[in-house]
C-alpha cells in the first residue's frame, strides 16, 4: 500500500470512529454509561420514586448525577444570586450536572420534585437533534402565545434571552401547565409517566408560598387604608375639639358675667354644646377603636411577616426577608 493509500485509510478510520461517536451519543450511549455509574442516595432515590419517571426520563435524569445540596454549596455550585422565588435548582449544561437546593420546609412540599422536574427537561432539552428541537419550539410558541398577559409563565418569560428562551419554557410548561396539545402531551410523556402529577407538585409548594404572600399584600392594603382612615379622622376631631372649646369658653364667659337676656336661650346653647362634647367623646371612642384595630393589624402584618420570611428562607438561597413594621 502506498503513502497516499495509507493516509485515505488513515482519514476513513478516523471518519468511521467520529460516526460511530456521533452515533453513540444520538442514541444516548452516553447516558447508560453514566447511569451505570451513578448510586443516588436515600434523598434522591426519594425523588426519582415521586417523580415516576419513564426508562428515559430515569436514565436521563440519573446520568445528570442530581444532588441534593445545602445552602452554601448550591450558591457555589449554581452560582445563585438571584432574589427571585423559583431559583431552587440548576442545571449546567457544560458538565451535564443537576444540582438542587435541599429545601427543609416540610409545608412546601413537592417543591424538590417540582424542581428537579423542571432541570431535568433542561437536560432532556440539551439533547435532542436539532430537528426535532425546531419542530418542538414552533408547539412551545403555540402554546406560548395563547397564554393570557398576566400568566406568570408569560411575565417571567421576558427576563430571558432568545438564546434561552426555548429551552425555559419547554421546562416551565411541562412542569406547570396540564391539559397541554396533544404532541406536547406525547413528547412529556416520554419523560414522565404522569405530567400532571408533576403540575400537582408545583402548584402544591407555589400555592404555599403565593398563601403567605397574598396574606401580607392583604394585610398591608388594609393596613394603609385604616392609616389613611384614622389621619382624616384625627384631623377632623381636632378641628372639632378646637372650635368646641373657644364656643364652650365663649359660653362660659358670657354665663359667669350674666352676659345674657334669655335664660330659656342660654339653657338651649349649653345643652347643644354638652349635646356636642359628647358627640366628640362617641367618635373619640371611635377612633381609639379603629387604633385599636390598625395595631392588631399590624401586629397580624407582622406575625405573617415571621411566616413569609421562613418560607423565604426555605424556598429560596438568596430570599430577601419583608421588614417589619414597628407601630
Amino acid at each position: 500500500m502506498d503513502r497516499r493509500s495509507k493516509i485515505r485509510a488513515a482519514l476513513y478510520g478516523v471518519l468511521v470512529a467520529l460516526l460511530i461517536v456521533q452515533l453513540f451519543d444520538f442514541v444516548g450511549g452516553y447516558d447508560y454509561i453514566k447511569d451505570w455509574f451513578y448510586t443516588p442516595d436515600e434523598n434522591v432515590s426519594t425523588i426519582i420514586d415521586n417523580l415516576d419517571l419513564t426508562s428515559r426520563g430515569r436514565r436521563i435524569f440519573e446520568a445528570t448525577s442530581p444532588s441534593l445540596d445545602s445552602r452554601d454549596t448550591f450558591n457555589e455550585k449554581c452560582d445563585s444570586h438571584n432574589v427571585e422565588i423559583y431559583v431552587l435548582g440548576c442545571y449546567l449544561t457544560v458538565d451535564d450536572v443537576i444540582h438542587l437546593y435541599d429545601v427543609k420546609e416540610k409545608e412546601l412540599d413537592g417543591v424538590k420534585e417540582a424542581t428537579a422536574a423542571h432541570e431535568l427537561l433542561h437536560a432532556v432539552y440539551l439533547r435532542l437533534p436539532f430537528w426535532e428541537k425546531a419542530s418542538l419550539n414552533n408547539k412551545l410558541q403555540e402554546v406560548y402565545d395563547s397564554l393570557d398577559e398576566k400568566d406568570e409563565i408569560k411575565e417571567s418569560m421576558a427576563l430571558y434571552s432568545n438564546d434561552d428562551f426555548y429551552d425555559e419554557l419547554h421546562s416551565r410548561l411541562g412542569t406547570e401547565k396540564k391539559d397541554l396539545p396533544y404532541d406536547l402531551e406525547k413528547h412529556y410523556e416520554a419523560i414522565f409517566n404522569d405530567q400532571d402529577k408533576i403540575v400537582d407538585y408545583y402548584e402544591r409548594y407555589s400555592g404555599t408560598f403565593k398563601k403567605y404572600e397574598k396574606e401580607v399584600e392583604e394585610l398591608g392594603r388594609r393596613i394603609d387604608a385604616l392609616q389613611a382612615e384614622i389621619d382624616i379622622e384625627e384631623k377632623r376631631l381636632v378641628g372639632v375639639a378646637d372650635d368646641l372649646n373657644k364656643r364652650i369658653d365663649n359660653y362660659n364667659a358670657r354665663v359667669k358675667a350674666n352676659n345674657y337676656t334669655d335664660l330659656n336661650a342660654i339653657r338651649a346653647e349649653g345643652t347643644n354644646l354638652q349635646n356636642e362634647v359628647n358627640k366628640l367623646k362617641t367618635d373619640s371612642a371611635a377612633l381609639d377603636k379603629k387604633i385599636d384595630e390598625y395595631n392588631g393589624l399590624i401586629a397580624e402584618y407582622n406575625n405573617s411577616v415571621v411566616k413569609t420570611n421562613k418560607i423565604y428562607n426555605s424556598i429560596n438561597s438568596n430570599g430577601e426577608q419583608i421588614e417589619l413594621i414597628n407601630n
